[in-house]
């Protein structure tokens, strides 16, 4: 593969961009109608709007996927620290709490949602375990959380898999003055802070905001402190560091046709792991994470053109015992988009194009924790990591058109993507959305997805078949009366060539997954001052095991010669809990306060590890070991006070846990136990 052009594509891209937006600059001086606001990130003020969907501001009734969206509002009174627990509280997402973070995982997929901020992809090429779930993102900053279940590919490209969560920050007109907001709790010890300023002066705004968080790790305790050469443990006892993160953004906008964004997040996060015996050892993971963002659109009589450029950059590093990992990732995108209005503002079409240069450094490891650790292991010792440097270019055009007949809507998209190094893909979707009968309304979706390849994958080869899902979903929602809302989404997915992630086997080999399960809602208030919520998840599951190439051990031949041995091993394909519920209460006494109560419940989970047999002397060598988590409940407060003491000064008791439910799920190598009661007081003073 020719290395080069690629790189001389990069300053060619960024002249096209700077070429496009004197253009645009040039329209703008030169004047034109007014038309509706179709800009990803220049919304009306209407919360309840989301973006993502049609890359238009539109309700999530009017958007042509199963919508949802978060409002800022709704985050505050629940007491969300992070965005794993805002994400918990809808139908269809699972966050599991793993020693480095939270994974998630949405209709019994893991790692296969899109995470954005401000429409900039946050995921890696290295790996698909990284998200912005916990402490490295503030919700202090923003303003609603735009959340699409089911494929997105078509208008997002790739790794908009199962689906897409959208972060849209606050801008200058949300907030004019400071906004200074607090919190402490127990028993990890957690300090937080973000503070927020925004100015809206008319011809442009601005926004900035800046957010830290200090907390103690859970275990924070571990008895083996370094590897020696020869491959023996060094005992001892100590505790792990307390987790720093810092966050930076920022936005600001002119006219309302040129937007610039921005996002510097740096994190330090140590943990323990276990090997389900008596060994515990410290390990460390950080991500830090940056962005830059300029958008540039024009409005016209019928028509929306917008330019949307981006560099991202995310290094990861990861520490255990003797082993060190460190790779690397930058990327520049370009995207032009054209909204064309069609007959008589019935139809609307959606064209566009992108270009994205990928500087990938990828890391293929040999070695795993904790089996080198076993005390009468002679052959395996951790293995130096192999490192490759490489670059991948992804071209992409696409299309969209919705049409509207009466009360009823259709759309079809297509997608193609033509990538360096896997081979070429094409996405498409279908839908319809009609009325019922009175009160009822239906929506008909069909789509594909594909996601990005590992760069492991991508290493040594150019023709690699992507990861690829089918859905087939119904959303059927009945509103007969302001305040009463109930939604019921049957869903089936089928995916292709899936690959999974495992600590010990790598990653498996490509499989074939059948998802099918319904997800139901309910939303009602009682009376103007209490509001009650439901949801319920349930699903079901067929489809091939994972089957992972593990190294056994090595021996080196009479001339020198390295021999690795290897060997196969499966284990069953992980949903996550198959059945989960919550429920909530809100309840305004005043305008002076707010009592939001969470129940949360998981079913049964069953997990699978694969680990060394102890004292083994020829293959098998390594063995699947099997358990299952029993179902939990989980109960959550929180108690918000207004203008308490000052003008705008809020204060808020939050628990977690409160009947302090013990219980364990599944870990790296090894159940661990999870979070029992947690207690936070928080303050939000504007001024």
């Amino acid at each position: 593969m020719n290395r080069t052009w690629p790189i001389l594509l990069k300053p060619a891209a960024w002249s096209a961009a700077a070429g496009i937006t004197v253009w645009m600059m040039a329209v703008t001086a030169a004047g034109g109608g007014s038309a509706a606001d179709t800009s990803l990130l220049f919304v009306g003020e209407d919360l309840s709007v989301l973006t993502i969907a049609s890359r238009r501001a539109e309700t999530p009734e009017q958007a042509p996927a199963v919508a949802h969206v978060i409002t800022r509002e709704q985050m505050e009174q629940s007491g969300f620290r992070t965005l794993g627990e805002a994400l918990s509280s809808l139908p269809g997402f699972h966050i599991s709490r793993r020693e480095w973070g939270s994974q998630p995982s949405l209709r019994g997929v893991a790692d296969s949602v899109l995470f954005l901020y401000d429409s900039v992809p946050l995921t890696s090429d290295s790996t698909k375990s990284i998200h912005p779930l916990d402490e490295e993102l503030s919700l202090g900053g923003v303003e609603r959380i735009e959340v699409i279940r089911g494929p997105g590919s078509v208008l997002w490209g790739p790794d908009a898999f199962a689906g897409i969560v959208n972060i849209v920050p606050k801008r200058g007109r949300d907030i004019e003055g400071v906004e200074v907001l607090a919190r402490g709790g127990s028993p990890h010890q957690e300090g937080a802070f973000t503070v927020n300023w925004g100015h809206n002066a008319g011809l442009w705004e601005s926004f900035v905001s800046l957010s830290g968080t200090r907390l103690k790790p859970s275990p924070d305790r571990f008895n083996i402190q370094t590897l020696t050469e020869d491959g023996a443990v060094t005992p001892g006892l100590d505790h792990v560091d307390p987790a720093e993160y810092l966050e930076l953004t920022f936005n600001m906008a002119w006219q309302d046709w040129l937007r610039l964004s921005g996002r510097w997040s740096d994190s330090q996060r140590p943990y323990v792991i276990t090997s389900g015996g008596e060994l515990a050892w410290e390990a460390k993971r950080d991500a830090p994470f940056r962005f830059l963002r300029m958008e540039v659109s024009r409005d016209l009589e019928r028509t929306s053109l917008r330019l949307n450029a981006f560099y991202n950059e995310l290094k990861r590093e990861e520490q255990q015992i003797g082993l060190e990992l460190e790779e690397k990732g930058r990327v520049w995108h370009v995207e032009a988009l054209c909204d064309r209005e069609l007959f008589g503002n019935q139809g609307l079409l959606t064209l566009g194009g992108s270009f994205r240069y990928n500087e990938s450094e990828a890391v293929q490891s040999k070695s795993s924790l904790p089996d080198f650790l076993q005390p009468d292991n002679e052959y395996f010792s951790p293995l130096p990591a192999e490192r490759e440097s490489f670059e991948s270019t992804l071209s992409s055009v696409f299309g969209q058109y919705r049409h509207h007949w009466g009360r009823m809507d259709g759309w079809i998209g297509l997608r193609y993507d033509n990538h360096s190094q896997y081979d070429e893909t094409v996405s498409y979707n279908l839908g319809v959305g009609l009325p019922l009968a009175q009160a009822w309304h239906l929506k008909l979706l069909y789509g594909t997805a594909y996601r990005t390849p590992y760069d492991q994958q991508l290493v040594g080869t150019d023709e690699l078949d992507a990861e690829e899902v089918q859905s087939l979903s119904a959303e059927i929602s009945w509103r007969p009366k302001p305040g009463l809302q109930f939604q019921a989404v049957p869903f089936w997915n089928q995916i292709r060539h899936h690959i999974q992630e495992n600590p010990v086997g790598g990653l498996s080999r490509p499989g074939r997954e059948t998802l099918a399960g319904i997800e139901l809602a309910l939303r009602l208030r009682l009376t103007q001052t209490v509001q009650v919520w439901a949801n319920g998840t349930f699903l079901s599951y067929n489809g091939d095991d994972e089957s992972y190439k593990v190294l056994g051990y090595i021996y080196f031949e009479p001339d020198g010669t390295q021999v690795e041995v290897y060997e196969n091993i499966a284990i069953p394909f992980d949903t996550a809990p198959k059945n989960l519920f919550n429920a909530g209460l809100v309840w305004t006494p005043s305008e002076k306060a707010d009592l939001a109560l969470r129940l949360n419940y998981a079913g049964t989970r069953n997990y699978d590890y694969i680990q060394r047999k102890v004292d083994a002397a020829t293959s098998p060598l390594y063995m699947r070991v099997s358990g299952s988590s029993t179902p939990v409940w989980l109960f959550d407060a929180a108690l918000t006070v207004h203008d308490m003491f000052l003008h705008k000064l809020d204060v808020q008791l939050a628990v977690k846990n409160i009947f302090d439910q013990k219980y364990t799920i599944p870990g790296i190598y090894s159940p661990i136990e999870t979070d029992r009661l947690s207690a936070y007081v928080g303050l939000k003073w504007q001024f």
